[in-house]
């Protein structure tokens, strides 16, 4: 599976960042092969950044706990990069603190540790349709495996182009979008088909550092506690905009029914 994306990812040289969540390494008598695959990330030329320890939502935590949670999950990471060090943050659940107040806290926290925390703006929630894709896998049924990459692609060219049309309705242009994908088997076999949507959409790839340059990753006026960036702006500036959902058949698969 990581070998299929970092394939991808040398072809297209894609400036890709990958948010590591490191209690996912401790899985008995396989810690040494997961730190294996996590440093072919790394020499792959793909910039780690932490995503907490054990992916905590911060919606229900207390700030000290997710605090805690953040520095248990920079250990290992930290120890791949040198003599570079992590400096990007993301939400889990893209869920930030329950006000500004406590997200503030947050961010002055990781900041005077050399941290960022990245938003993201376009989400083809392929860890929805993952659910629907590893049942076809553990089956063997090509056809079903073969539906779910086709409606995966369809819903994620969607989903740009509602990123599209609420980045213009908010800000009056397009603005310099930030994708989140899973490193998981669904997007491994179908990630060059992914990047080539983007392609035929006029779009290039940078690294996260020159998209956060664009004045619509700061702060809205008004909060609320999500790192889906256009979801936040849309909140502040009392705008509602229409979001298409996943096939029918995708969603009660990821419901487990």
């Amino acid at each position: 599976m990581t070998d299929k994306i970092l394939s991808v990812v040398k072809k297209e040289r894609l400036p890709v960042f990958g948010f590591v969540n490191e209690g996912l390494l401790y899985a008995a008598g396989e810690t040494d092969a997961r730190i294996a695959v996590l440093k072919m990330w790394n020499d792959a030329g793909v910039e780690l950044g932490n995503h907490t320890f054990s992916h905590l939502g911060f919606k229900d935590a207390p700030l000290e706990a997710f605090e805690d949670d953040f520095v248990r999950g920079e250990a290992v990471t930290n120890l791949l990069v040198k003599p570079k060090k992590v400096r990007y943050f993301r939400h889990p659940f893209l869920q930030m603190g329950a006000t500004r107040e406590l997200e503030d806290a947050f961010e002055k926290f990781i900041g005077e540790r050399g941290y960022k925390a990245v938003p993201v703006t376009i989400d083809p929630m392929d860890w929805m349709f993952l659910a629907a894709y590893a049942k076809a896998l553990n089956e063997k049924d090509k056809n079903l495996q073969k539906r779910v990459s086709e409606d995966f692609l369809k819903f994620a060219a969607l989903r740009i182009d509602a990123a599209e049309k609420k980045a213009d309705g908010l800000f009056g242009r397009q603005i310099r979008h930030i994708l989140l994908i899973h490193a998981n088997e669904l997007t491994a076999d179908n990630f060059e088909a992914l990047v080539k949507i983007f392609r035929d959409k006029g779009y290039r790839f940078e690294t996260v550092e020159d998209a956060l340059k664009d004045p619509a990753y700061r702060f809205p006026n008004k909060y609320l506690p999500t790192s889906d960036w256009l979801t936040h702006w849309a909140f502040s500036e009392g705008k509602k905009f229409e979001s298409p959902s996943p096939p029918e058949y995708i969603q009660q698969a990821f419901e487990g029914k």
